[in-house]
This record gives C-alpha cells, structure tokens and sequence, in this order.
C-alpha cells in the first residue's frame, strides 16, 4: 500500500478536482474536530461550575443564567451543551435550570 503512495500523491497533485476534494475534506474534518474541542472544553467548564456549586451552595439546580455568568458561556450554549450532555440533568419544573446526574 504504502509503495503506491508517491503515485496517489502525483495522482491528487496533477488532477485539480482530486486536490479540491481533498483540500475540501482536510477543511470539513478540520472544522469539526476544532467544533468538537471547543464544545468538550466547554462542557467541561460547565461541569467543573457545577460540581464546586453541588459542594459550596446549598442549591440543587442552578439556572442558565447562572452557569452562564459564572463561566462566561452564552446563555444559549450553555443550554445547548447541557441538553446534549448526559452529565447534566434538567429540571423538569423549571426548563432553565440544570443539576449534576
């Protein structure tokens, strides 16, 4: 496999549409991977609020508004991330607020 590799490489770099496509998925995959590390750190940022919040305060559930403030995430975010990730658990009384599972 790897003896064919000059030939493919040749192959990509003479052909304009085979270098576009994989220009194009270096780019895609790229993207993604840097969405996926951002949203991880995030997360994490979350986590790490409500973990010390859990030990610290006597609230059970803190809100949106607070992890966003506390972390410096858009509100917005902080409610995407959170629906997204199993480590939190949503208040079934009050939609904006979120808890360690």
């Amino acid at each position: 496999m790897l003896e064919n590799l000059p030939g493919i490489v040749d192959w990509i770099s003479n052909n304009k549409i085979a270098s576009g496509v994989v220009v194009a998925a270096i780019l895609a995959v790229t993207g993604w991977l840097v969405t996926w590390i951002r949203a991880k750190r995030d997360s994490n940022r979350i986590y790490q609020y409500l973990l010390k919040s859990a030990a610290t305060t006597v609230w059970r559930f803190r809100s949106t508004e607070a992890i966003s403030s506390a972390t410096h995430i858009p509100s917005k975010r902080v409610a995407e991330l959170c629906s997204g990730d199993k480590r939190f658990k949503r208040n079934e009384k009050e939609k904006e607020s979120w808890q360690l599972t």
